[in-house]
């Protein structure tokens, strides 16, 4: 059976956008699993359980500042839709900026 993974971002100059299609690519390339990529955005609590697995991308700025698309969408990390999920996580940023 093959796995199926929901790649969520948030990018605002689109490198981490860019980032999340490569990971995609590359799991995909294994023959192992299916991906999604979407705009954290677009998602809510209910776009969680239609995934085995969860990978999370998130740009920063300046000191750890948080990108505008995760900021909005926190609430939906809450809850239910996680609840025994696989998580990673990734990052693109500039801390010294």
């Amino acid at each position: 059976m093959t796995a199926k993974i929901g790649i969520f971002f948030g990018s605002s100059t689109g490198c981490t956008e860019r980032v999340a299609n490569m990971i995609k690519d590359e799991i995909e390339a294994t023959g192992t699993a299916t991906c999604d990529v979407m705009v954290i955005s677009a998602a809510n609590a209910k776009s969680f359980p239609n995934y085995d697995f969860l990978l999370f991308g998130a740009s920063t700025w300046n000191i750890g500042e948080l990108q505008d698309d995760w900021g909005l969408s926190l609430p939906a990390l809450t809850g239910e839709g996680l609840k025994g999920k696989k998580v990673g996580l990734f990052g693109c940023g500039d801390q010294f900026g």
